[in-house]
């Protein structure tokens, strides 16, 4: 989390500096939708596998899947109206979705540093 705030604020000053406000907010909407969309996979994920692992079944309660589908509807529905609206560049919100991206590529090189530092 602590690498997605960091990644983001980056790419917000970064693209505050040289794209305008409008990509800007492309980034910072990006990012939101980025964290929304990882919250609502782990729940999702917990939701389909918690049933499973107490009752040794490996059939899924009906209509848990659909939240898998539902995730992204809701994503590019946001994503879609936020460009048609005009306050928000397509680019920045790919930009803040990739968010996750880098904070993973943050944390796989603070590991290795870690583990070569021996």
């Amino acid at each position: 989390m602590r690498n997605m705030v960091i990644v983001t604020v980056i790419a917000a000053l970064v693209t505050l500096t040289t794209r305008g406000w409008r990509m800007t907010s492309g980034v910072l909407l990006g990012s939101v939708l980025c964290l929304f969309n990882l919250r609502w996979l782990k729940a999702s994920t917990a939701a389909i596998l918690a049933p499973a692992v107490h009752t040794q079944d490996s059939r899924v309660p009906r209509w848990t899947a659909s939240k898998f589908i539902l995730r992204w509807f809701v994503l590019v529905a946001v994503a879609w109206l936020a460009v048609l609206s005009g306050a928000f560049d397509v680019l920045g919100i790919a930009i803040g979705l990739a968010t996750f991206v880098g904070a993973v590529m943050i944390e796989a090189t603070y590991q290795a540093w870690l583990t070569f530092k021996e």
